[in-house]
């Protein structure tokens, strides 16, 4: 029997437009939905756009370089060791000011398993062309479900489209295209590690 570790190739996922990996350290699912904690290496000037979320906490934490972190119209920049949490309904950002990678954790208190399949969703089209360069889904049903997955709102002005979002997040779920994307992105690690336990 090979002993592989817990978190496999597969728990790691890449997006070329914000520039990051994202590491699933442990799932909401492995915490019996107590938290989902990520680490995250952003690339030089990476980022992504503002934000909001209403059912969990984020809480950013450096472990290398310096990580900039836009909160309620104010820029942040967290080195080595600090943090800070963005409260549900918080307006915000994540993003790289330098030249340098950098590292750091993300914990979304309690877990949210919807944010996590966001992710891998949202990494996935951007793999695959499936995005602008802002990183937005070129699909506006593809939007609108990744946004009703992960808990994440649109803010300002841009809040006044959420009715249609909502409409169409559920015209997407009828159509079985939310289940489609759930199949392509986020199937693989449970398959590889199902696979992984009978070796």
């Amino acid at each position: 029997m090979i002993n592989l570790n817990q978190h496999t190739l597969m728990d790691a996922i890449y997006n070329p437009i914000f520039k990051d990996t994202c590491t699933f350290v442990k799932t909401s699912a492995e915490t019996q939905g107590e938290y989902s904690e990520l680490e995250i290496t952003l690339g030089p000037l990476g980022g992504n756009p503002l934000h909001k979320h209403t059912a969990f906490c984020e809480t950013f934490t450096v472990l290398e370089g310096q990580l900039g972190v836009s909160l309620q119209g104010m820029d942040r920049i967290l080195l080595p060791g600090e943090s800070v949490t963005v409260e549900p309904g918080d307006i915000h950002r994540f993003f790289n000011p330098t030249n340098e990678d950098v590292t750091f954790r993300l914990l979304f208190t309690p877990g949210h398993t919807g944010a996590e399949n966001m992710l891998r969703i949202l990494y996935g089209l951007a793999r695959d062309g499936e995005t602008n360069k802002n990183g937005i889904p070129k699909s506006i049903v593809h939007l609108a479900l990744c946004g009703e997955m992960g808990n994440s709102k649109l803010p300002g002005i841009l809040s006044l489209i959420s009715p249609l979002l909502k409409a169409l997040a559920w015209y997407g779920k009828r159509n079985k295209v939310e289940q489609m994307l759930l199949e392509k992105y986020c199937r693989q690690k449970a398959t590889v590690q199902k696979q992984a336990s009978v070796l």
